[in-house]
């Protein structure tokens, strides 16, 4: 697959989702910030599906740019008497570091645990795994994990702490590229 192809892939998905996205009624504002990165995420929601656009730059050795894309199935669960939110989709993410670049197509998902013993709390989850078939330009594959807890301070904002992982398989086979692995502080806004 091509690079166009890829383009066309993700501007297909895009118009996809905005036909789609009629009842779109939630939107959030994420941020997690560390000394050296920080990631913005922005989503629209509803009970079925998520939408969301993020940057994430690094500014250490170099510079790393990381524009994402997420389109999500998601809905509700529990095991026992755990409540959960899962969602189950896919990432695109397009990334730079000098001179090395590229694009990907990451499968994957997400999961919120609330814990109903600590009225406030919940653990957060999410992982997606770009294999070689859906890597561009100069990546053979991506992937890329966070876990997190968070406190629910008042009714539409949360506070979490976490680590983030992001880790990059580079086209001549040599080497792989880790752009963030890390604590961060992070805040949610719910509108």
């Amino acid at each position: 697959m091509t690079y166009k192809s890829f383009q066309i892939i993700i501007r297909s998905l895009l118009v996809l989702f905005i036909i789609s996205s009629t009842n779109l009624t939630a939107s959030e504002v994420d941020l997690r910030i560390n000394d050296e990165a920080i990631h913005a995420n922005y989503a629209v929601t509803n009970e079925k599906m998520m939408f969301g656009l993020g940057y994430f730059y690094k500014n250490a050795n170099s510079s790393i740019n990381i524009l994402n894309t997420d389109l999500h199935a998601k809905g509700q669960t529990a095991i026992g008497n755990l409540p959960m939110t899962v969602g189950i989709g896919f990432q695109g993410n397009f990334f730079k570091e000098e001179d090395f670049k590229g694009s990907t197509i990451g499968l994957g998902g997400s999961i919120r645990v609330n814990i109903p013993e600590a009225v406030g709390l919940s653990i957060e989850s999410a992982a997606h795994y770009a294999p070689e078939v859906l890597s561009f330009s100069d990546a053979n594959e991506f992937r890329r994990f966070r876990i997190q807890a968070n406190y629910h301070i008042i009714q539409n904002a949360d506070i979490s702490l976490g680590y983030h992982y992001l880790n990059v398989g580079s086209e001549d086979g040599n080497s792989n590229h880790t752009l963030e692995s890390g604590l961060f502080l992070g805040m949610k806004l719910k509108f």
